[in-house]
């Protein structure tokens, strides 16, 4: 089942702006090897897009380099130390806080409630504690990868999972979830959720 979740375009200001991860991870939080994805799943692609497109995304330079493009209808904030680097339609920033910052003031003027995050697994592990909701698509697979998601995510609820799905091809299973920051009990109410994120962990 595809996520109905959907970017807001209502108008906000920069400190009204939500955080939220995109990822997705194996059983052991592996996201990937090589700077790659280690799996092809095109429903999990289409979800990747489906809530990014006409967003803001924020991702460190090795994520940006594996894209290998711009992807389309979205504002890019890439964060990297090399103060000489620089790419068209880009807009660097040489520190997460500075890239959320800036990412934030970007989403407001554009009508938008949230930035995504988008990867590498140090930029999630930096920014897990500024993040206020997580959509995380679990794969059913164990592979041997090299970046990781953080696996202690005690902060947040679950609060939607989607039907588990089988990719065509591969057979391979996965789902969707959200997870949302404990504190936000709006979002809990909203749900009725009530199992928190870490008992999803195993």
């Amino acid at each position: 089942m595809t996520s109905t979740h959907s970017t807001e375009k209502n108008s906000a200001d920069s400190t009204h702006i939500d955080v939220v991860h995109i990822v997705a991870c194996d059983r052991n939080h592996c996201i990937g090897k090589d700077n790659q994805l280690a799996w092809h799943l095109p429903a999990d692609l289409q979800h990747f897009k489906t809530l990014t497109t006409g967003g803001v995304i924020v991702m460190g330079r090795k994520t940006f380099d594996s894209l290998g493009r711009l992807l389309p209808k979205r504002s890019h904030h890439v964060i990297t130390r090399d103060t000489t680097w620089q790419a068209d339609g880009v807009k660097v920033a040489h520190s997460l806080a500075d890239a959320i910052a800036h990412a934030k003031v970007d989403a407001a003027a554009r009508g938008l409630s949230e930035i995504f995050i988008i990867g590498g697994g140090e930029i999630y592990a930096q920014s897990l504690a500024l993040a206020d909701r997580l959509e995380i698509t679990r794969v059913d697979l164990s592979v041997d990868g090299d970046a990781f998601y953080p696996a202690d995510l005690s902060d947040f609820v679950l609060t939607w999972q989607s039907d588990t799905q089988s990719d065509e091809k591969s057979g391979v299973q996965f789902y969707f979830t959200t997870y949302t920051r404990q504190n936000d009990k709006s979002a809990q109410n909203s749900q009725g959720a009530t199992k928190t994120a870490q008992g999803m962990n195993a």
